[in-house]
């Protein structure tokens, strides 16, 4: 759905990008002098056509205008032959933006009777598509290290390794996303245990949040930015598909906080 969503996304702003470009250029157009170029034995020729008669002015090589006069017939010819192009491809766009229809057997469930409701419709998903609720359902690979460190407990049951993450896990429960806590990433030769993988209901895409809780530690502050840097190696950016918060002893994460957070990233 992410991929879909970013397609239709994509066309509205090349629509916008090539809209913008079409009107300047049809204003410059206005604004440049009539005809074109010719060139003949290293002499350029003014050419202008009107009332059946075409007239051939030859362009003084030394006068003073002459250079300019050259310079905006060449890129009055430019314009001619791409502003066509951008005409075309506007036409194209709006009707892709028009017609284009997300394909998505999620909304399909929705409208069918519930006779149809318990059908399997994996199969008939796009590639990197995922159903929410099948997501949600299945087993994963999650950290195995110092299972001890599992003392805190989210308002749905959750135990997790610090008060911060319960507290991120209590709203993500709130919210009713679907997420994973500490699933198996592997990076390269890196194995990593983010705190969460939350799965976007909009655009069904896999959104990874990580918390740093002591980064009034230098030594913590260090080993985090080393992380950071292997995670966009591997494709994975702050604001996009990667979410991260922070605290230190003077500053700790707040409901307020993760709120912000859930509604930047997840509406």
């Amino acid at each position: 759905m992410y991929q879909q969503l970013r397609l239709r996304q994509d066309l509205k702003q090349e629509y916008l990008r090539q809209e913008k470009l079409a009107l300047r250029l049809e204003n410059r157009l206005k604004q440049l002098p009539q005809g074109s170029l010719a060139l003949r034995r290293d002499c350029y020729y003014r050419i202008l056509s009107g009332k059946g008669k075409v007239e051939q002015i030859p362009i003084p090589p030394y006068a003073a205008d002459s250079r300019a006069l050259i310079r905006q017939l060449k890129e009055r010819r430019y314009i001619q032959k791409l502003l066509p192009i951008l005409e075309k491809n506007l036409k194209y766009l709006e009707k892709a933006l028009k017609n284009l229809q997300l394909y998505d057997p999620i909304s399909v469930q929705e409208i069918l009777p519930a006779a149809y409701n318990d059908f399997d419709f994996s199969g008939l998903l796009l590639s990197g598509d995922l159903d929410p609720a099948a997501w949600a359902s299945q087993s994963y690979q999650s950290n195995p290290y110092f299972p001890e460190n599992l003392k805190y407990q989210s308002e749905g049951g959750l135990l997790t390794r610090s008060k911060a993450e319960s507290m991120i896990a209590t709203q993500l429960e709130r919210h009713h996303l679907a997420f994973r806590y500490e699933p198996a990433l592997s990076l390269g030769s890196h194995t990593f245990y983010p705190d969460f993988c939350v799965l976007h209901p909009v655009c069904r895409r896999l959104v990874y949040w990580e918390h740093f809780g002591m980064m009034d530690h230098s030594d913590y502050a260090c080993d985090t930015m080393s992380k950071l840097q292997i995670y966009m190696d591997h494709g994975y950016h702050p604001g996009n598909n990667l979410i991260f918060t922070w605290e230190s002893g003077s500053h700790p994460l707040t409901f307020a906080h993760i709120n912000t957070c859930i509604r930047k990233y997840f509406s």
